[in-house]
């Protein structure tokens, strides 16, 4: 048998809530530089102060609106699949890792949200595009590090052939049919 190796990147749109985030932090910012300028000026008289909560300010915002920068990858290989966060192009980190033959369930997922929402999962993972999850699709799996966890992507066509392969046979034939 061949090996199957398929991974996909999903950037995250900005959206009204980040652009919300980012004026909480200029908003911030200037209050932290307010603040540092009173305390430097006029309570304690040191001017230093002011210019080093000013730029430990910026520092924190810009480390704040970077993290909104997210970006998703799905690899699978052989069966094994990972899915990873990546925060402005630069820190990586594994939200959860499984086999496809521990799936449960496979699905639309706005088709199903409803019935998920009120389900019981010891995590809940959303790697998806857009936050209203439109076009994605979700797997109900079992996973060693987080058990039972429901995980929301947006898979291509490659991406999704791939997991067919992969799923229990069953499972396959009753969300997908015989083709």
């Amino acid at each position: 048998m061949n090996d199957v190796f398929v991974e996909r990147m999903v950037k995250k749109k900005f959206e009204t809530t980040d652009l919300l985030v980012v004026l909480g932090v200029i908003l911030g910012i200037l209050v932290a530089t307010l603040a540092g300028f009173v305390v430097g000026m006029l309570i304690i008289p040191f001017p230093m102060i002011t210019l080093l909560v000013a730029a430990g300010a910026v520092f924190g915002g810009y480390k704040l609106v970077s993290m909104r920068m997210l970006e998703f990858e799905y690899s699978l290989t052989n069966g094994f699949v990972t899915v990873d966060k990546i925060m402005n192009r630069s820190t990586r980190k594994r939200m959860t890792s499984f086999e496809c033959d521990s799936c449960e369930d496979i699905g639309k997922y706005t088709e199903n949200e409803a019935r998920l929402k009120t389900r019981s999962f010891d995590a809940r993972v959303f790697a998806t595009q857009f936050a209203d999850h439109r076009d994605s699709w979700y797997m109900i799996v079992r996973s060693g590090k987080t058990g039972k966890t429901l995980v929301v992507f947006d898979p291509d066509e490659d991406l999704l052939a791939a997991v067919k392969k992969y799923i229990p046979r069953a499972l396959k034939f009753e969300k997908f049919g015989r083709g």
